[in-house]
């Protein structure tokens, strides 16, 4: 029976160590070519990995947040994570992707993110050769919340609608829409606060009238982190001011009255005037009479 020749097995050990530390030589480790965006409260992952693909089980990955001051976030080395110098804010909150690590995927998953992640992170790796190796992702985190609605008493003949939204970030806009989707003249500019937290909160009134379908919307939006919501309000037809159809007739009818009453009184004034020297008796009753007259419609009114 054959041997394989030990000198051949040394020849082709030799040459596959070679070739492993020709390729990780060459090696470069790759980020995202734009910032990570995300909102708090949700999880994300930091993508990092080395192209071409190569292994990064035996190696070391840290990753390391950069601002205000550099913080371990986490550290894999020997084969396992060893975060016992991690931050304490990142406690449980950080893994790797290890069924990965064998193709150079490093990639950091980050859970429950909160507003105070949001900075720079260096994924760094160090290969077997001793070569540093490091990219920097760049996270964005932001916070958003449903606007409520509700209504805020009556303005003439209109209804005042009132909206409200807390609780983000960056600082956001808010808009007034119709059922057609076109946006309302608002009362005013919309009022703004900062909370201790650094979240925004916004209000802004608007006055509607009433229409055919009486549905109204509310829009925040916030452009940076590219987000949007929305609440809509039907407001019933009862809420809406009623013309007190009565009280005009009645008033339109005593005007026209008056307006017939005080025609006929000068024309009949002038003509006892002109006809008669005691005519100046007649017009004083009859003025009298009339003024009784708009007094008692004056009373039923």
């Amino acid at each position: 029976m054959k041997t394989f020749p030990t000198s051949a097995a040394w020849c082709l050990g030799i040459l596959f160590i070679s070739v492993s530390l020709i390729t990780t030589g060459s090696s470069e480790v790759v980020g995202p070519a734009d910032r990570v965006i995300t909102l708090a409260g949700d999880d994300i992952i930091l993508p990092c990995s080395l192209k071409p693909n190569i292994s990064a089980e035996d190696m070391l990955v840290e990753w390391t947040r950069l601002n205000p001051k550099a913080e371990n976030v986490h550290l894999y080395r020997s084969g396992r994570d060893s975060n016992v110098e991690q931050v304490p804010s990142y406690r449980r909150r950080t893994s790797l992707f290890h069924e990965e690590l064998k193709n150079g995927n490093v990639s950091l998953k980050l859970t429950r993110v909160t507003l105070s992640d949001a900075g720079s992170y260096r994924c760094f790796i160090l290969t077997l050769t001793s070569q540093e190796k490091e990219t920097t992702v760049q996270l964005f985190v932001g916070a958003v919340s449903q606007p409520v609605i509700s209504i805020d008493g009556t303005k003439g003949w209109g209804v005042v609608l009132k909206c409200e939204s807390g609780g983000w970030f960056p600082e956001p806009e808010m808009e007034w829409l119709d059922s057609s989707g076109t946006i309302l003249p608002a009362d005013g500019p919309p009022e703004r606060h900062r909370d201790s937290e650094g979240l925004y909160a916004v209000r802004r009134h608007v006055t509607v009238n009433q229409t055919d379908t009486n549905r109204f919307t509310c829009r925040v939006h916030q452009q940076e982190i590219n987000h949007l919501k929305e609440t809509e309000i039907h407001v019933p037809d009862d809420v809406f001011p009623k013309l007190q159809v009565g009280l005009i007739v009645g008033l339109l009818a005593a005007g026209a009255a008056v307006g017939l009453l005080a025609a006929s009184a000068g024309v009949i004034g002038v003509y006892m005037w002109r006809k008669h020297t005691e005519g100046i008796y007649y017009f004083t009753i009859l003025l009298y009479y009339i003024t009784i007259l708009l007094c008692y419609i004056t009373i039923l009114h």
